[in-house]
């Protein structure tokens, strides 16, 4: 069974770091036959030095690639290039560390399902304990499924994703995004559009520590709102336009409505409360946004 490790990388050494070495604990099974592909989407491969240090001895075959085309798509699409058309590819994020029984959790699902591809659960950490309390709001808070459930859509940041179904369906990254965002979603949105299947491994856990200058009022409210943008637009761009003001429309005035309730009840839940409107009405005014052509450019992988 082959299996291709996948992650692309910006200017993040130390987070790329920490990735490689968490990979190397992972457990594996006899009839796995694991590689790592790391893509480095940099003018210049910057990443280089990191990936020959921590993948020194490693007990899986490596390999570096540099590509230059900039934008998140280019370098998705690249690792689709590179991985071929066997076995599964398992895309995971350069600001995320893993857990031991990551790949077989998501391997077992998709041998138990048959999905086309495979999402795994992303646990956020904070770096300084009084941040806690950013986590137990809807600016970090996110949906769980039971093992096995199916999924409509994925993003990058944890998933399996079965190549020869991959390739039967002819699904790419969306390179119009480039800069935008959402091109993740859109692709499995596309692979499920094309008779592809997702399925949930509810203990693929993987980790992302939200790092203390991220924890800002300005950059959490900028991520809804992106968050809202890249919905408005996935919708936009594949489906009637009639039926997408509609979506928007209707998506957007719910979340405002829900937004104003979560404000109200700041007077009992306090900053919780306060966080969660702001949360909402901010991913509300993305959609809007988003439905009268609003899209903001994106600073890559920053």
């Amino acid at each position: 069974m082959k299996i291709a490790i996948c992650a692309c990388t910006f200017n993040r050494p130390d987070g790329l770091a920490q990735l490689l070495r968490s990979i190397r604990a992972i457990e594996t099974r006899p009839d796995m036959d694991i590689r790592l592909i790391i893509v480095d989407n940099d003018d210049t491969p910057s990443a280089y030095g990191v990936f020959a240090v921590e993948t020194r001895d490693y007990p899986f075959a490596c390999r570096y690639v540099h590509e230059t085309v900039p934008g998140i798509p280019a370098a998705r699409n690249r690792v689709l290039d590179e991985v071929g058309s066997e076995g599964f590819a398992v895309f995971i994020d350069d600001d995320e560390v893993v857990s031991p029984r990551w790949v077989l959790e998501l391997v077992q699902v998709a041998e138990r399902t048959g999905a086309t591809f495979v999402q795994g659960p992303v646990e956020m950490r904070v770096e300084d304990e009084r941040d806690q309390w950013w986590l137990q709001t809807l600016f970090f808070l996110q949906r769980r499924f039971s093992d096995g459930e199916g999924r409509s859509e994925s993003w990058t940041n944890n998933v399996l994703v079965d190549l020869k179904e991959l390739n039967r369906l002819g699904c790419r990254f969306d390179e119009g995004l480039s800069f935008y965002g959402g091109e993740d979603t859109l692709f499995f949105q596309d692979i499920i559009r094309a008779g592809g299947r997702g399925a949930y491994a509810a203990n693929a856990w993987v980790y992302e520590i939200q790092q203390t200058n991220r924890l800002t009022w300005r950059w959490a409210v900028s991520r809804q709102f992106r968050c809202g943008t890249t919905r408005a637009m996935t919708v936009l761009m594949r489906r009637p336009k009639a039926q997408s003001v509609v979506y928007c429309v209707v998506r957007g005035s719910g979340m405002v409505l829900v937004g104003l309730g979560w404000l109200a009840s700041s007077i009992l839940q306090g900053r919780r409360g306060f966080a969660n409107g702001i949360a909402m009405l901010s991913r509300a005014a993305g959609v809007l946004s988003g439905l009268v052509g609003g899209r903001g450019r994106l600073e890559y992988m920053r």
